[in-house]
């Protein structure tokens, strides 16, 4: 049985409702190809007399019971030891854990004979694996000695590991190649291992993000069997960062037990512990209420995170603790990632990207001066990550009024992160549903309370014993799945799912008297419609650039100002002036200058001061102002003021394009050469509308 037959079996197993279109979509395959797998499929359910899929018609069809349990006993006997091929990925993966693990004399009859490949295979292995380690300054050698061996920094070749292992897990949603390697070398196995793992963990208090538990046991198993293995050649000292204080944490503890009772304390340097408890504290949840020695570190990093992002963005968080809490619990795991540069894989980065891209762009904008802390730019997963959480501000707040009568479980696999921004997604894409406070899915075993449906990110959605509907979501959830998630809902839940019109069959029906500029937009606008979804951004937002915010009457140049509450009140009157907001909004500005302090000044030289909406606010849009002389705001780096921005926000959402863009504009010199020359505002006005952004 192929890998194509597989996912779609997984698809199936995993969908309440399907469609030939959907099921293309989703396996980026032709309508042929898709034909001839269930052509395959269904001659299986025949011989084991189940229900046959048919997709002959243009109508949706519903996957029974009968079909599920079918496919759960298929897949159940795929993973027979001897049914199973690697491919070429998991041969790859597979001679890299047999370097890794420092075999002696790893010859290429070793690779061969465990492979059960010829020898022109693996050589066309190497060729592709060589390359691809030597981007990472990592060698493969060969001699007679050692035979093959890895060659360079201790701290990369760890690294390559780690990232292999999680991007396997996530993707291929399989461990079995690394169940077969363990198997075939005698390493611990995993069963062993977490048993182990799990005492310590419990013994030493500490969370682990459920997936990243998985994924810290297989990696710890190699790791191990590196650490002790006779033939590593490998530095007295691994140049790591040193962290006096992580001495203290129960993380170190841990890590100091757990490689103690692993046995060969003589081979364990004291760079094994500090890396592996640097590691646990990488993939754990952060608690803001535990008093740790890094606690105000971290704390100090995170609130001026979210100052500088309330001001990029224009926006406030109605709840400072719960949103502070929220980005502790993952930005503390995140902060060791950072400094001992370990790897960390989102499989839904370019999802957040595309989805919540005018968050990310400023959440990229608001993080760029903690980079020098760890010696180079934050990666776009971890990026992707923190957009997440500030991504939920932006949801739907509005009370609705309606009578609960059912209730819905999510049980979220991938962290706060996810399970905070996928709570927000379905509470507002089902306001008639009381959702209960997200569950791993380890917790279960303790949950007694009655609902109706489950909603959960486990790709083993099949695998949690509910007695409720189980439907697989997405944390992050494009347009046309939402719209599937809803009809998959409506149709558990017994409502009237005719009445919810089929997309395609409106396109077509719009493609017989109408001629269609953009299938794509129009497809989006119906989806959006016909499950009344709201994007985080309101109808019409996307429209809202820079440009449409500021003008001519809007700029001021060589404004007076004897200190920092003339310079905002001086600045900001032109919003006053020209019926953009309230005097009471201008005198807010300066209690919230004075509330958040130095924060205000966003860059150097530039402060960005504004208020609630309700504090005054009566349109949008952004004053500038450059002072006739520079003053002091009390910034420690970014001081003296020479230019202040103003914006009047009637909301949290509907100039958070334009802010996105500002944010851009103050990275660049020439519009700073701009400010200082003009002799006018026109000049101003046209070089901010001259760019591309």
């Amino acid at each position: 049985m192929d890998k194509e037959i597989i996912s779609l079996l997984r698809i199936l197993l995993n969908s309440t409702v399907v469609t030939a279109k959907g099921l293309q979509e989703e396996t980026n395959s032709s309508k042929r190809q898709i034909s001839y797998r269930l052509e395959k499929i269904n001659a299986i359910f025949k011989a084991e007399k189940a229900p046959l899929i048919s997709l002959g018609s243009k109508k949706d069809i519903v996957i029974q019971k009968e079909t599920k349990d079918t496919i759960k006993e298929i897949l159940e006997k795929k993973y027979s030891k001897r049914t199973y091929y690697l491919s070429k990925t998991e041969r790859l993966l597979y001679i890299y854990l047999m370097l890794f693990i420092n075999m002696e004399d790893v010859s290429i009859h070793h690779f061969t004979d465990s492979l059960k490949v010829s020898r022109s295979t693996v050589n066309l292995d190497f060729k592709d694996l060589i390359p691809a380690l030597e981007n990472k300054a990592i060698e493969i050698r060969n001699n007679r000695t050692n035979g093959y061996h890895l060659v360079g920094s201790e701290i990369e070749i760890r690294r390559v590991l780690i990232r292999n292992i999680i991007e396997t897990l996530s993707n291929t949603e399989s461990s079995r190649v690394f169940d077969i390697f363990i198997e075939e070398y005698k390493l611990d196995s995993f069963e062993k291992s977490k048993e182990l793992i799990s005492d310590l963990v419990k013994k030493h208090e500490i969370n682990f993000v459920e997936d990243r538990l998985v994924e810290f046991i297989y990696i710890f198993i190699f790791m191990k069997a590196r650490i002790l293995s006779k033939n590593t050649r490998t530095l007295e000292n691994i140049d790591i960062p040193n962290v006096a204080v992580m001495n203290s944490m129960k993380e170190y503890k841990f890590a100091e037990e757990l490689l103690e009772l692993c046995g060969g304390r003589n081979e364990i340097k004291p760079h094994d512990v500090m890396y592996i408890s640097a590691w646990i504290l990488g993939i754990s949840i952060g608690n803001a209420e535990e008093d740790t020695k890094d606690r105000a570190v971290i704390s100090e990093i995170i609130n001026k995170m979210m100052t500088k992002f309330e001001y990029l963005s224009g926006a406030h968080f109605v709840n400072q603790e719960k949103m502070f809490k929220q980005l502790y619990s993952h930005f503390r795991p995140a902060y060791y990632r950072l400094l001992f540069k370990f790897p960390v894989y989102n499989p839904l980065c370019k999802k957040v990207k595309e989805e919540y891209r005018l968050v990310y762009r400023i959440v990229s904008n608001a993080t760029k001066e903690f980079c020098s802390l760890f010696g180079e730019e934050i990666q776009e997963e971890e990026l992707a990550y923190l957009t997440m959480h500030f991504a939920t501000i932006f949801s739907d707040s509005k009370n609705i009024d309606i009578l609960k009568k059912r209730t819905a479980l999510i049980v979220c696999t991938n962290g706060v992160g996810s399970s905070a921004i996928l709570y927000a997604e379905l509470t507002h894409l089902f306001p008639e549903l009381h959702f209960l406070p997200p569950l791993e899915s380890s917790e279960l075993k303790n949950f007694s309370v009655p609902v109706d449906i489950v909603f959960t990110t486990s790709y083993k959605a099949e695998s949690l014993e509910m007695d409720a509907p189980v439907i697989k979501v997405s944390p992050v959830m494009t347009q046309k799945e939402k719209y599937k998630i809803a009809r998959e809902v409506y149709i558990q839940l017994g409502d009237l799912f005719l009445r919810q019109p089929q997309i395609d069959e409106v396109m077509n029906i719009i493609k017989k008297y109408a001629k269609i500029t953009s299938e794509a937009m129009l497809s989006g606008e119906l989806l959006s419609y016909f499950t009344q979804i709201e994007n985080f951004t309101p109808k019409g937002v996307e429209d809202l650039m820079l440009n449409d915010l500021v003008d001519e009457k809007l700029v001021k140049l060589k404004v007076p100002a004897k200190n920092w509450e003339e310079a905002i009140r001086q600045s900001a009157s032109v919003l006053v002036e020209n019926g953009k907001a309230t005097q009471e909004y201008v005198d807010a500005m300066v209690d919230a200058a004075k509330e958040s302090g130095a924060y205000i000044v966003i860059t150097k030289h530039v402060a960005l001061p504004h208020a609630r909406p309700k504090a005054g606010a009566k349109e949008i849009a952004i004053g500038i102002a450059t002072l006739e002389k520079p003053v002091a705001f009390g910034h420690q780096d970014n001081d003296p003021v020479k230019y202040v921005i103003s914006l009047s926000a009637v909301d949290s959402t509907s100039h958070l394009r334009a802010m996105s863009e500002l944010a851009e504009l103050l990275e660049m010199d020439e519009f700073f050469k701009t400010l200082d020359n003009a002799r006018n505002a026109g000049e101003v006005i046209d070089f901010i509308k001259a760019q591309k952004f």
